[in-house]
């Protein structure tokens, strides 16, 4: 499925009945009624845009087949890069076959997402611009994104933050300095 990798602008009606586990008959349909927009190419083909399909898929009520990755795929959000190289050494050392990314502030991890599709994001709270409660909504309320499990990880972490980010969709908040074994408990991946 081409959203196990990466995530592509436009999709074939093909793409599109795996995404929203149909058949491709369903799909034209819709898209031949104006249900479901599409374009359609110079060689009369329909394409069918990620926006599009989202915001589709929404008003359904539809839940996307996103299919996880064989390789456990983890994004690590910290504006501190000592401790974010430490978690993906000690990620890589621990859980096998592991594929580990690093942002370094919010709005990277956010264009870092379309592309690298992580299954976990541990994601530091406090960052400067885009914070991790920001990101973490955004992963959350968006349908191709909130299969994604959220972590968080902060220096300093009070019970009303810890409540309204297990509001928000965040899983877990744990606090630095990191206990290795309760993280990797947590992720539960080896």
């Amino acid at each position: 499925m081409p959203l196990k990798n990466s995530v592509k602008s436009y999709l074939t009606p093909k793409e599109v009945a795996e995404l929203l586990m149909v058949s491709t008959a369903a799909v034209r349909l819709w898209a031949e009624q104006g249900n479901l927009k599409a374009r359609v190419t110079a060689g009369g083909h329909r394409r069918f845009k990620l926006d599009d399909i989202k915001e589709f898929a929404t008003k359904k009520n539809i839940q996307l087949n996103i299919t996880a990755s064989e390789n456990p795929k983890v994004l690590i959000v910290d504006d501190d890069i000592h401790f974010a190289e430490f978690l993906k050494a000690l990620l890589k050392i621990e859980i096998n076959n592991i594929e580990v990314e690093i942002s370094l502030d919010g709005f990277d991890a956010a264009n870092k997402l379309h592309d690298f599709t992580p299954d976990i994001l541990l994601l530091d709270l406090k960052m400067p611009g885009l914070d991790g409660f920001q990101v973490c909504q955004v992963v959350k309320e968006n349908p191709i994104q909130n299969h994604i499990r959220v972590i968080t990880i902060s220096g300093s972490t009070s019970q009303s933050d810890i409540d309204k980010l297990k509001g928000i969709g965040a899983e877990a908040c744990l606090n630095k300095p990191i206990d290795v074994a309760a993280l990797l408990k947590q992720l539960a991946l080896n």
